[in-house]
């Protein structure tokens, strides 16, 4: 039987989605969790739609595993929609949990069947920080206008060269990505940044954030993004956003 995961997560406890020596990572926990809820001594290995960095939050993260022993199979076959709440039993200080299991096709893959991947980033935009948001949000004091944000951000929608918004530790070997849909809009004081695509470079989105809040606070002007995809210098954009404001909401498939 293979299982579809829908996972959210406080990515301030974790070390990031993937798993890493001598750090927690969100992928171990749950697969720990899944461990003790059948008992096994064999971990499953956990398949996660998108590799989340350390700090970044999840809302809607996508992961699937299998379940090959027959016994196994059997014991949950007809009470699936139960899982979740086993593996939840399992690890109920960890920042993690799983909102729904459900079966699907072998063919199924949590990473490469993926059609969209849709992040959100949140900004604070006030003067006073905030213990309701700490650890949430990426709180930035000055004025921002947010119209000008979403203005400059329409010029990233497309298939273009996003060299100058990935770090310097990018493995990617081609850098060129589409985004099919960027926003930028205020809810009172919370500057919530939309952004889509298939994937993503890594720290695309945190780049692009950082860069939308220059043109923001009137640092840069709009037209300035049009300039950074055709240097594709990433030392001429702007900082990459904190982690915590980053929130990986929805995969589609």
């Amino acid at each position: 039987m293979r299982v579809k995961l829908l996972i959210e997560y406080d990515g301030t406890k974790f070390c990031g989605w993937q798993k890493q020596r001598d750090c927690i990572s969100v992928q171990e926990t749950i697969e720990r969790a899944i461990c003790n809820v059948f008992g096994d001594a064999l971990m499953p290995e956990l398949y996660g739609a998108g590799r989340t960095d350390t700090g970044v939050h999840a809302t809607g993260q996508i992961a699937h595993l299998e379940l090959a022993d027959e016994k196994l199979t059997e014991k949950w076959k007809n009470n699936l929609l139960r899982l979740h709440i086993a593996i939840n039993a399992n690890m109920l200080q960890s920042g993690a949990r799983v909102l729904e299991a459900t079966e699907v096709s072998d063919d199924f893959h949590a990473r490469f069947s993926a059609k969209m991947r849709h992040y959100k980033y949140v900004i604070l935009n006030r003067n006073v920080n905030s213990p309701i948001y700490e650890g949430r949000v990426w709180n930035i004091r000055r004025k921002i206008d947010e119209n000008s944000m979403n203005f400059a951000a329409q010029f990233l929608r497309g298939t273009h060269n996003f060299n100058a918004f990935r770090s310097s530790q990018c493995s990617a070997l081609n850098p060129v990505r589409t985004i099919s849909n960027v926003e930028v809009s205020r809810k009172g004081d919370l500057i919530i940044v939309k952004i889509s695509a298939k994937s993503f470079l890594h720290n695309q989105v945190r780049i692009t954030v950082g860069t939308l809040k220059e043109i923001g606070i009137g640092a840069k002007n709009p037209e300035y993004i049009k300039y950074l995809l055709e240097s594709a210098d990433r030392t001429q954009a702007g900082p990459t956003a904190p982690a915590f404001g980053l929130y990986l909401t929805k995969i589609d498939y």
